[in-house]
């Protein structure tokens, strides 16, 4: 953690007693927090979420946030801010979870019935550009297995024929491009997408 400025001067043993000062005050601030809110913070979030797993998962990534505050003393309603914080984390899954729904719509058949509306129609569109930038970050082979299985409909023996691997390996470049795919379209980087597809 940082120290202050106005401890930049002081000797190393007392800077380092002072920024180990500082950084129990903060672990205690948050136990306080945790003590008095989290009853209170769980239902805020569950209201907003509805789930129970997501709300613990949304509940350990505030605090966690709070822990890693460079100054944390700036901070001067840290309960405001842990709330601030869990509505912006729920706010941003929630967007993913949309996110992934409306690929696994851009990959249905359901998709291409003309009855959607305009909106529904510059979502879809956007979606399937992104996705096709996606499918072109990909090495061939995963790119022409995903192809032939979503659109063409094609078996995995068929795929694994053509390509000249194992139908286990056609199976493998589906998954992975479907996953890559999906982060692509949640806003992660090529990079980072590339990092967390399934080995």
């Amino acid at each position: 953690m940082p120290l202050p400025d106005s401890a930049k001067d002081l000797s190393p043993a007392t800077s380092r007693a002072v920024e180990a000062s500082a950084a129990s005050q903060h672990a205690t601030t948050l136990a306080r927090l945790f003590e008095e809110h989290n009853r209170a913070l769980h239902s805020f979030l569950m209201a907003r979420l509805g789930n129970e797993q997501e709300v613990q998962e949304v509940t350990q990534e505030a605090y966690a946030r709070l822990l890693q505050l460079d100054h944390p003393g700036a901070v001067s309603f840290p309960r405001a801010y842990l709330f601030k914080t869990a509505v912006n984390i729920a706010v941003d899954r929630t967007r993913q979870r949309r996110s992934r729904d409306r690929l696994d719509q851009v990959f249905s058949e359901e998709q291409l019935i003309d009855s959607t509306t305009p909106d529904r129609h510059l979502l879809a569109f956007e979606d399937l550009a992104v996705v096709e930038r996606a499918l072109h970050e990909l090495p061939p082979k995963y790119r022409r297995a995903f192809i032939l299985r979503r659109y063409h409909e094609r078996t995995p023996e068929e795929i694994a024929d053509e390509l000249g691997i194992g139908t286990r390996m056609v199976r493998n470049y589906i998954c992975r491009t479907t996953v890559y795919c999906k982060l692509r379209l949640d806003g992660v980087s090529a990079a980072e997408a590339r990092n967390r597809m399934i080995p």
